[in-house]
């Protein structure tokens, strides 16, 4: 069993959580630098030459020391089988337009098949950027989407994943904010674990503690499992990283959590209720 399905179990208990608590959380971590990001041109058609898997939601392009790049980003659900089962994939690929020669830098492929239940697998546009971090003139392109497999709303698994070149890859893994917050009628509040400013175990743990979730496996709604991808990458890289994954995860706890705050549309039933 993986860590979403047991963080969906196990975070319906009665937490209360205020909704300033939460949103206090969204003002106080830092936002991704931009000092070092890329202008991209978007691109509704891509060169022949250039594979597209499944439906075409993005495509990029931008000049570096290397040339002229193109980022192109697709996705697909597929109708149920059969059996009921249903699957689901993200690609992604980078590559390198040389007269008319386009050549591949790399690929990103993941899927989820034969789901009992909901299966998606969808790119945070939010997620996209290049960047020149080091200042040599060598880019690093970076994607994230989010993968499930679930008949209930809960926390997706979500990958943050920067490509540098043909060969370098650093990746953070861990579980996103969607349905990590809901409101309670009762207690006229937003109930759940709120965002955390630290995905190192001790922080994990100590909000645990405080909010007497002991058994909770780690990682929590908006934190990544580890940072060992970047044990041998320059500094920046990682700096970079962190600081685009809580940006990314603080945009989708405001977000969900303004949803649940929004007045619901009555239903058929509430209209014909004495």
């Amino acid at each position: 069993m993986n860590s979403v399905q047991l963080l969906r179990g196990q975070l319906r208990p009665a937490l209360l959580g205020s909704l300033i608590g939460l949103l206090m959380t969204v003002a106080c971590a830092a936002p991704a630098q931009a000092d070092d990001a890329v202008a991209l041109s978007s691109l509704d058609q891509v060169p022949d030459g250039v594979e597209v898997r499944g439906k075409q939601i993005a495509a990029y392009t931008w000049d570096d020391r290397q040339g002229k790049n193109l980022l192109v980003l697709a996705e697909q659900i597929s109708e149920r089988d059969d059996d009921g089962t249903q699957s689901a994939f993200v690609y992604a690929a980078q590559y390198l337009i040389d007269g008319n020669r386009p050549k591949r830098v790399w690929m990103l492929y993941d899927d989820v098949q034969h789901c009992q239940f909901d299966a998606s697998l969808r790119f945070d546009r939010a997620a996209t950027k290049v960047t020149d971090l080091s200042g040599d003139g060598i880019t690093q392109a970076t994607v994230g989407y989010s993968r499930t497999c679930t008949s209930d709303v809960s926390p997706n698994e979500f990958k943050l994943i920067m490509h540098v070149g043909k060969a370098q890859k650093y990746r953070l893994r861990g579980v996103d904010r969607y349905g990590a917050a809901w409101w309670d009628e009762e207690a006229g509040a937003l109930r759940g674990m709120p965002l955390p400013k630290d995905c190192s175990v001790a922080g994990q743990q100590a909000l645990v503690s405080q909010y007497k979730e002991q058994g909770t496996e780690l990682p929590l709604p908006g934190c990544y499992g580890d940072e060992k991808d970047f044990a041998k990458a320059p500094e920046a890289y990682l700096t970079f990283m962190r600081e685009h994954w809580f940006a990314l995860m603080q945009k989708q706890d405001s977000e969900w959590s303004q949803a649940q705050l929004q007045p619901q549309a009555p239903t058929e039933e509430d209209d014909t209720a004495p």
